[in-house]
């Protein structure tokens, strides 16, 4: 690799780490958070450490994840979680059977051990739902690792054995997230493609097919994707016009078309636009808007779709959740929400505590989490803190910069491949700039003299 690629991944992987830092995130029945002074929190169900407190004890509240600080992005498996630290390490905890942990073991850990080569990790996402067992790393040279189980080709690395130590996803370069389904894998790269690999049993891979596959495959017909997500047996992609589109299983109407049909090749998700954030649970689906509000669709048995019903849906209906949302997160049965004041709110299956309400009461509508830590929540806080706003977001072209009471020295953007595209000193404190790109991804980059702040934009024209 030449050294003005690896220099454009590096800082596009600083990004990446920055402004889509997962802090929030929800397994089979447990839940995890990063706290603004950059420690962890889980509560739920306990049985194979994955707290990560020591224990084996179910926690109805949140407790504090033994000894780790600098944690900036959390993730969970079906039965196990990991944690990513500002030095890029990861560290893990909980079931290790399949040795999912990457520890070089299967023994289950009570406390995180941090996990085996690679370092210089930007992204992390763990395969959570009906049994998946597996972790994806990315590195901030845009490759990808793997461990875990391997049964349908999940590790992307050509072959079913099970990994104890992470290997290489086969040939993917410039990626810039992961996602999990239950047992495949989803990766999105710097040009808008999206690649899978794992279980097709229901088409979740998107390539039209049903046959399972030992390395990625891209999905068929998509194009400037910048968010994925998956479910047990469903794929989830928000393009930059705001749509949404999935595939995969659909007993449920997880999918969002109005129907209980799977779909071998992706389908948009009826009537949403807007969308910057989206999550998959085990049949249900989550979609943030870009007014905070947040629409679901699919299982809702345990009042997990937070619609104050127990109804399935094959059509998103809006959560009943507080506004301001800006993440969500999936657990097999129960739905995590996140605000721009650092609450985070939960709904659906809570036998074990997931929802972190101090009770064992499915709830069918959204309730805070009790007892937390102000929760990270990454550009938002720091927008709020510092009185700067970029709107909006996402943009048709338009942006309005207010630097608030920051003494900006410069605002440049980039597009995803590190390259600038626009740069200039910015002495006023509201000044608009008229964005003229193609359609996609951009990072905002403002230059103080006291720090530099960085944002995601879309653009969508």
């Amino acid at each position: 690799m030449n050294k003005k690629l690896f220099l454009v991944l590096f800082f596009l992987s600083g990004f990446y780490a920055r402004a889509n830092a997962q802090v929030i995130a929800a397994g089979q029945w447990h839940s995890l958070s990063v706290c603004s002074d950059n420690t962890a929190r889980s509560w739920g169900w306990n049985g194979y450490g994955q707290l990560g407190d020591g224990t084996t004890s179910d926690r109805w509240t949140p407790v504090q994840i033994n000894t780790l600080t600098g944690i900036t992005a959390v993730a969970s498996g079906y039965r196990h979680s990991l944690l990513l630290k500002n030095d890029g390490t990861v560290w893990t905890c909980g079931q290790n059977w399949y040795g999912q942990l990457g520890d070089g073991t299967t023994t289950d850990r009570w406390t995180p051990v941090q996990l085996n080569s690679p370092t210089g990790i930007t992204a992390i996402a763990g395969g959570g739902y009906n049994g998946g067992s597996h972790s994806l790393f990315l590195k901030n040279d845009g490759t990808v690792w793997s461990c875990g189980w391997n049964y349908h080709g999940q590790l992307g690395d050509g072959t079913t054995t099970q990994r104890n130590n992470p290997v290489q996803v086969n040939s993917l370069i410039g990626i810039t997230t992961v996602a999990d389904g239950g047992f495949h894998s989803l990766f999105l790269k710097n040009d808008g493609t999206v690649w899978t690999c794992g279980n097709n049993a229901n088409g979740q891979l998107g390539d039209g097919t049903t046959t399972n596959r030992l390395t990625p495959v891209q999905v068929n017909s998509l194009t400037g994707i910048i968010a994925v997500a998956g479910g047990t047996g469903h794929s989830l992609f928000v393009k930059n016009d705001g749509t949404v589109w999935a595939c995969g299983g659909n007993s449920s109407g997880q999918l969002g078309d109005g129907t209980t049909f799977q779909r071998h090749t992706p389908v948009q998700v009826n009537s949403l636009t807007g969308i910057i954030g989206v999550a998959g649970g085990w049949e249900h689906s989550l979609f943030v808007k870009n007014d905070g509000t947040v629409w679901a669709c699919g299982f809702n048995n345990h009042g997990e779709l937070g619609d104050g019903t127990t109804i399935n849906r094959s059509t998103p209906v809006q959560v009943n959740s507080p506004t301001g949302i800006t993440a969500v997160a999936g657990g097999d049965y129960h739905s995590l929400f996140l605000k721009n004041d650092g609450t985070v709110w939960a709904c659906g299956e809570n036998q074990y505590g997931a929802l972190g309400d101090g009770t064992t009461t499915d709830r069918w509508t959204p309730v805070q989490v009790t007892g937390l830590c102000q929760v990270s929540t990454a550009i938002a806080e720091q927008q709020q803190e510092n009185g700067f706003q970029i709107s909006p977001n996402p943009t048709s072209g338009q942006l309005l910069i207010d630097r608030g009471e920051l003494k900006i020295e410069s605002v440049e953007i980039y597009n995803v491949l590190g390259e600038k595209i626009y740069s200039s000193p910015n002495h006023q404190q509201k000044s608009i700039i008229n964005l003229n790109a193609p359609s996609g991804i951009y990072f905002v980059q403002l230059r103080s003299n006291e720090q530099t702040f960085m944002q995601k934009i879309i653009l969508s024209k």
